[in-house]
């Protein structure tokens, strides 16, 4: 067992033990190791500028053979052992600009300055994508997607947007070929073969080989907080409200990557947002659609699925996907393995019926059928990168491919109690019914007996009403009664 994070800054090799380990990496790599082109503004992951580059080369997947960007101002050190991390420092070749770099400065995408090294790490991250595909450009609407997790006070979006689009792929070479040797491939190799333990009086961190390792750890430590990739806890963390200085982390274990679809699809507890998108993009496309106004990239290429299941937020964007899918939450613990209903797993404000021995370890579920219908609905102040103030996602089995009896139905919202909830009742009125105009309006009246919205800064009590039923009569009149 190693005793220290292991990961490579720049191309160069860090051993990192005691309560560096448990440092923000934007506070490591500014006040531990000088490199102050990471700038630190919001520390919550919403304005980019602290964005990094990250390659994590033990997993197989859509991007997972790229640098992609992340946020380090709510990422700890020790979650990104056995990493390749670059920062905006790492971008020049000798004498010559990087092409993301260039290009904003030919166009004039610098006002203030202090966000442009997080904008230029974000493009470069798309620019390593692109050259991994072989691609000859950049669209304006890849630019837009890219930089959704970036904010520019100085509101110099169209000169950023356009640097991005001039960006000549047809002269820059990767970042991987540059950085990732053999050395540092054997290196990162070795450092993830094996658990590591961090302990000091102030700070510890797990992180085991095998679940069993991992449940024996919890079962002793039960006071340990169990981290995924720290996008909600780093916040936390960082504005004081807890303080991150017990942690067992899951990054090490191989099953929890997997993505499996045989009869049922299978998610393991470490998939991220974007691979997740990946997989299911054709597979259900309105499900790929609802998570691209999830989050910014910067979250999502980090940011686990079952992370986001087990913050267990009633306004959380992905529990009522799964509610509506009728997944099962896989859970190990000490007294083994067991598969239980999402449906039961939510008890209240984020309470779940998680016993305090067990670990998620995935999530199971079927995949809509060629008789079924699948809407995902998303209300938010803003479209991109804001919390819900409500969300509603609605699955229906049909009895034939004419789409007017139901068979069976699964409707999920967040946002309108302490938990996400299934609206159980409308769904019994519904199941093995035709739906016409009459009961379509009948749903309508009695859905609003099946919960009791709060009123917040986010929306009102009255408006999260108005939304259950406008969101029930846009799936209904499109899939039905049009």
């Amino acid at each position: 067992m190693r005793n220290q994070i292991v990961f490579y800054l720049n191309g160069k090799r860090h051993n990192v033990a005691g309560e560096q380990a448990g440092m923000m990496l934007a506070d490591y790599l500014r006040y531990d190791q000088a490199l102050t082109g990471t700038k630190v503004v919001c520390a919550e992951g919403d304005c980019g500028a602290c964005s990094v580059l990250r390659y994590f080369p033990h997993v197989s997947g859509t991007d997972a053979d790229n640098y992609i960007a992340i946020n380090s101002c709510i990422t700890p050190v020790a979650t990104l052992d056995a990493s390749s991390l670059l920062t905006v420092e790492s971008l020049k070749d000798g004498d010559r600009l990087h092409e993301a770099q260039r290009s904003m400065v030919d166009s004039h995408g610098s006002q203030c300055g202090f966000c442009t090294p997080g904008f230029v790490m974000a493009l470069t991250g798309l620019v390593e994508e692109k050259l991994s595909k072989k691609q000859k450009n950049i669209s304006d609407k890849e630019a837009k997607n890219c930089l959704t997790g970036n904010l520019c006070r100085c509101t110099g979006y169209q000169a950023i947007i356009d640097a991005a689009t001039k960006v000549d792929l047809k002269i820059e070479k990767t970042l991987k070929d540059r950085y990732y040797d053999k050395e540092q491939e054997n290196a990162l190799k070795e450092a993830y073969a094996k658990s590591v333990l961090v302990e000091t009086p102030k700070f510890s961190f797990f992180a085991p080989k095998t679940m069993a390792e991992a449940v024996a750890y919890l079962d002793k430590n039960p006071d340990t907080r169990i981290i995924a990739s720290s996008t909600d806890l780093g916040v936390v963390h960082n504005k004081r409200k807890i303080h991150l200085t017990k942690l067992l982390s899951l990054h090490l274990v191989d099953e929890l990557y997997q993505i499996s679809s045989t009869d049922k699809v299978r998610l393991g507890a470490r998939v991220t947002m974007t691979e997740f998108r990946h997989f299911i993009k054709d597979k259900v496309p309105d499900i790929a659609n609802y998570l691209d106004i999830f989050a910014s990239p910067q979250i999502k290429n980090i940011a686990t699925i079952v992370g986001n299941i087990a913050n267990a937020s009633p306004i959380g964007d992905t529990p009522p996907i799964f509610l509506a899918l009728g997944a099962n939450v896989l859970l190990h613990g000490k007294n083994g393995k067991r598969s239980l209903p999402m449906s039961e797993f939510f008890l209240d404000y984020r309470k779940t019926a998680r016993a305090s021995d067990e670990i998620i370890t995935g999530l199971e579920f079927d995949l809509p059928g060629k008789n079924s219908s699948f809407k995902a609905f998303k209300n938010s102040n803003r479209k991109d990168l804001d919390i819900s103030a409500m969300n509603m996602v609605i699955q229906v089995d049909w009895q034939d491919d004419q789409k007017e009896v139901v068979k069976e139905i699964r409707i999920a919202a967040g946002g309108i109690a302490a938990t996400p909830l299934r609206l159980k009742k409308t769904e019994d009125t519904l199941r093995g019914q035709k739906i016409d105009q009459k009961l379509f309006e009948k749903i309508c009246h009695d859905v609003h007996q099946e919960f009791t919205p709060l009123s917040d800064l986010r929306a009102s009590s009255a408006y999260r009403r108005v939304l259950v039923e406008n969101y029930l009569m846009r799936f209904f009149k499109q899939e039905v009664l049009a």
